[in-house]
């Protein structure tokens, strides 16, 4: 078959890529291995009870804010039904030592009213802290429409200062700065880590609005498959793509399938982690010191992850989410404390239909080498010592989420768990990350546009995690092949 573009991976990023070739003339192929399109936002039900695994809730989906507008040049807002969560507390802080309670509210007024009434004598750093994110989220191509697109790579923001330098040089506060670095644990880079522009570049969006989509991410996969279906794209399910061909030049020609079937085309844009790539590419094809880079890109934290139905339903969790702290120092050490003292984060889980959620989902960072022992093992055929691990570790999990939370304290009724092998095995990432490849200072990630004429990147790892950073990074290939005035102006017609 011959295409004017292959889109490798129908995740948020591939499909997002997919639609705008679609849009703008292209015919478009979309490839996935997996036997469905965005197979991690589809999550899965127990007992009736839905379990999303890839999407929970995100900012910037308000009217007239970033995601509203890219639902709406994608065509998808009319296929989807979004909720506030909580304004006067979409994130419950929880620390135990010290005892110490915050619910995050939506709005950079009221958050910094209600930090300044909880930290009194911190009001200057907390106005300068919530000053410099909304001044980095204006500087950011693609969140700012009008914002000056680098050519060096802006958003891949690999320049410090990290989060924790900027929080220091404001406060000493250790309680209030544990707090600020609270979201880490939705990008699984420590704040030690992780620039300060790519931290406000996320939790930005969460600082003005925050939104869930009715249904979960099962919704949003359905409305992206229907938009795909009306553009005409051909979705390749069950598809791998094994090989990149190169033509005449050193240009791109085509992809290679398991099977031996081949894709002709021209342009195609690669949604996989990056360093799989490197076995997709004839060798010789990149530059050695290209191959290094992409060869050692270190991966976000994995992740061991709990889903419980409950006997009664959990109003307290509707439209808030949990973060647990044992103590200020451990939002610095994600993956390297053992579950039961480690960080956690408590989101809904609905049952079809209601609002009130029936059961949780809990995730807690993890280091890939607590499985190891296990590595080679092969995903439903584990050895009896791996599900003793996974039950004895999902035991430590459930314990401290019942110490910590009355409401669940004897009102689970089914409880299942996820190891980062898991993880490695859905997300086809090398050491199971539960966000793919880190975004940190000294981190240099790839471009969007590579040394082989046609082959261009998107994912998680060209700009940054999550619903939002996945949209971006499919915005960001098409405008480095489309040019990015012409994307942006296209955008900005959907206001």
């Amino acid at each position: 078959m011959i295409y004017d573009s292959v889109v490798i991976g129908a995740g948020i990023s591939g499909i997002t890529s997919a639609i705008t070739l679609a849009k703008n003339g292209y015919r478009v192929a979309l490839v996935e291995k997996a036997d469905r399109t965005a197979p991690l936002v589809r999550g899965f039900s127990r007992q009736g009870v839905h379990f999303d695994t890839g999407f929970h809730y995100t900012g910037g989906l308000s009217p007239g804010e970033p995601l509203d507008t890219f639902f709406r040049y994608l065509g998808i807002s009319d296929r989807i039904t979004s909720f506030p969560f909580d304004d006067d507390g979409f994130d419950l802080f929880n620390c135990e030592s010290p005892g110490f309670e915050f619910r995050f509210p939506t709005g950079y007024g009221i958050i910094q009213e209600k930090l300044g009434d909880a930290f009194p004598h911190e009001r200057v750093a907390i106005g300068r802290y919530l000053s410099q994110v909304r001044s980095t989220c204006a500087t950011i191509p693609y969140l700012n429409l009008d914002a000056e697109i680098d050519p060096n790579g802006a958003l891949q923001r690999v320049l410090g200062p990290t989060l924790q330098e900027t929080l220091d040089s404001l406060t000493g506060n250790e309680l209030l700065k544990s707090l600020l670095s609270m979201h880490s644990l939705l990008y699984g880079v420590s704040c030690t880590e992780v620039a300060f522009a790519q931290h406000a570049a996320i939790v930005g969006n969460y600082y003005e609005s925050v939104r869930g989509i009715r249904g979960g991410g099962v919704s949003l996969a359905r409305a992206f498959d229907a938009r795909l279906a009306e553009l005409g794209v051909d979705v390749l399910c069950n598809s791998e793509v094994t090989g990149i061909s190169i033509g005449a030049g050193g240009a791109l020609s085509g992809v290679q399938l398991a099977g031996g079937d081949s894709l002709a085309c021209r342009v195609a844009i690669a949604t996989i982690h990056p360093r799989l790539l490197l076995e997709l590419a004839p060798e010789g094809t990149f530059r050695p010191a290209y191959r290094k880079r992409l060869a050692t890109l270190e991966e976000t934290v994995s992740a061991f992850a709990c889903f419980a139905a409950t006997k009664n339903p959990l109003p307290e969790l509707a439209g808030t989410n949990r973060f647990l702290i044992p103590d200020t120092e451990s939002i610095y050490q994600l993956g390297s404390r053992p579950i039961g003292e480690a960080p956690l984060y408590l989101t809904a889980a609905y049952k079809d239909g209601e609002t009130s959620p029936h059961g949780f989902i809990g995730i807690c960072p993890t280091l890939f080498s607590e499985s190891t022992s296990w590595e080679s093992s092969r995903f439903g055929k584990r050895p009896e010592e791996y599900k003793q691990y996974k039950e004895s570790t999902l035991a430590c999990m459930q314990s401290q989420i019942e110490r910590a939370y009355p409401d669940i304290a004897g009102n689970i009724q089914f409880i299942e768990g996820s190891t980062p092998l898991t993880l490695r095995h859905f997300c086809s990432t090398p050491l199971g990350g539960l966000y793919g490849v880190k975004h940190m200072v000294g981190q240099f990630n790839p471009h969007p546009a590579t040394r082989i004429p046609g082959l261009f990147l998107a994912g998680q790892a060209v700009v940054a995690p999550g619903l939002m950073g996945a949209v971006i990074s499919g915005f960001l290939a098409c405008g480095t092949l489309l040019g990015h005035d012409r994307m942006r102006k296209e955008l900005k017609a959907c206001f």
